[in-house]
């Protein structure tokens, strides 16, 4: 198949691009830059440094006729959102409008989208949450991933456009970031590596959920098959 990977040059989302050229797909990349790096990006992939917003989306989409899109490109920094919430918008929102559009345009088969965990249920009323709690995002980062998951229903509706939606908890593993907002792993690595004390807010009470980049990967590779579809959470029981 001909997949396009959006941040492909990303943590994650170079991991499943890897993946895919593996098992013999044709793996095209839109990436802007802006966090992810020229040398996670597979030398076998087609590179096309490009902004998600870009109208030239449309004439790309229209040459390659594209069969999947792994939709991982977004402005990830929760607190950045908050300050900023009208580029937000723009950046994981309207961005996500230009690709599905062209999607539509020409014959998408398939989305499979980025979605996130805490920040689509806010406050959760349980614990673990699964796919059914009530998703009341607190953030507006958290507002557009949700705001991109039902628009994926719109177009399923409407115009028979599959997907499927990955609500990724606390991805860890090679390729994160250790600056910025960083995984916590990544984190506390990157620390005791340079000899510094990693240090835990609170009362060492609090959970999180983590899951490998590489249970992500097999989850990505899975999300292919024509069968699967639908919101996912717990990628880690695949």
């Amino acid at each position: 198949m001909k997949i396009l990977v959006t941040g492909g040059a990303g943590f994650i989302a170079s991991h499943i691009t890897d993946a895919y050229i593996n098992a013999g797909h044709d793996v095209f990349i839109i990436d802007n830059f802006s966090s992810g790096r020229k040398e996670n990006v597979n030398h076998k992939a087609t590179l096309i440094e490009m902004d998600i917003n870009d109208e030239k989306v449309d004439e790309l989409f229209k040459i390659e006729k594209f069969d999947i899109i792994n939709h991982h490109a977004a402005q990830m920094d929760v607190r950045f959102s908050v300050d900023n919430p009208r580029f937000d918008a723009t950046t994981n929102i309207l961005g996500s409008l230009n690709l599905y559009e062209s999607a539509k345009k020409y014959g998408v088969k398939k989305v499979i989208f980025a979605s996130t965990g805490g920040a689509v249920y806010g406050e959760q009323d349980y614990f673990p949450a699964d796919e059914n709690h009530p998703t009341s995002p607190c953030s507006p980062y958290g507002i557009a991933k949700l705001a991109n998951e039902k628009y994926l229903f719109y177009y399923k509706q409407i115009f028979g456009m599959e997907h499927v939606i990955f609500r990724y908890v606390n991805v860890y593993g090679p390729r994160q970031n250790p600056h910025g907002e960083a995984g916590v792993v990544a984190i506390f690595i990157n620390k005791m590596l340079s000899g510094n004390q990693p240090v835990i807010n609170g009362d060492g009470l609090n959970t999180r959920d983590y899951v490998f980049v590489e249970d992500v990967v097999k989850a990505n590779l899975l999300a292919l098959k024509s069968n699967v579809s639908g919101i996912y959470n717990n990628l880690k029981y695949y």
